[in-house]
């Protein structure tokens, strides 16, 4: 692993407003507490909890999205992009692929000036063509609709659609869960080679510890807003201290 650091999070406290309808008590609720945790160039940080442990909370405020927190969150590289669960609802169906991937470049070029960075129509266009083909897909697919894909060739596009802008971090929440299990191996594959290509790190959310231990060189156990155990995947899962860890690899036997 690089000892660059991608991301630093510092006793992270996130909150959300249960009610906005009523005034008359504070419904401001905690979701995160105390976070704290980093990422460093290739790192594959593996994420777990039980739903409404507060991973997709975390998630959004490292987008950007949820902006009612305390602590630090401090990105040393561009914002990441993000690869969510369930391909048949992430990718606009009224548009062709070669569209939905084209569009992340248009806006990059409105707000930077690197050079790599294709300005012109047909400069786009053999970008997303080479993309297509680093996710394993070619070229008949440009003029197709989301629709027109199977669900893994529809996760292979918005994983090409986070991977475009040749972001340093990915997160990816829950991005095989909606596959079978064939398609799941097929698309960590494609996770891990794009990660050797592209020197990409990523935040993988899962509930599925056995897809953690296959990709996963980190990993991160959140209970009720709480990191309880974080380390290397191999050391927390033969050595789980806390007993929510052991508790989760017990289930998952």
């Amino acid at each position: 692993m690089d000892d660059e650091k991608i991301l630093e999070v510092r006793h992270l406290n996130s909150f959300y407003e249960e009610d906005l309808t009523d005034f008359s008590h504070d419904d401001r609720q905690q979701v995160l507490r105390d976070v704290s945790f980093e990422i460093r160039k290739g790192d594959i940080l593996g994420l777990v909890g039980e739903s409404g442990s507060g991973k997709t909370t975390l998630a959004k405020v490292l987008l950007g999205i949820v902006k009612d927190y305390d602590g630090e969150v401090i990105h040393h590289t561009s914002y990441p992009q993000m690869v969510f669960q369930d391909p048949y609802s992430s990718l606009n169906p009224a548009r062709t692929i070669r569209w939905i991937l084209e569009e992340p470049l248009r806006a990059l070029a409105k707000r930077s000036q690197e050079d790599w960075i294709p300005r012109t129509k047909a400069a786009r266009l053999e970008a997303v063509r080479k993309m297509l083909l680093d996710v394993g897909l070619d070229e008949e697919y440009l003029n197709r609709k989301p629709q027109a894909l199977s669900g893994g060739q529809r996760q292979r596009v918005s994983i090409a659609c986070a991977a475009i802008t040749r972001p340093k971090l990915i997160i990816a929440d829950e991005p095989v869960s909606a596959l079978d299990v064939t398609i799941q191996a097929q698309i960590l594959e494609l996770l891990k080679k794009l990660k050797e290509s592209g020197s990409l790190s990523y935040l993988f959310i899962s509930h599925d510890l056995n897809v953690i231990w296959q990709i996963c060189n980190k990993v991160m156990v959140m209970q009720h807003g709480y990191i309880v155990e974080y380390g290397e995947t191999q050391k927390v899962f033969r050595h789980p201290e806390h007993p929510y860890t052991q508790a989760l690899l017990n289930d998952a036997k």
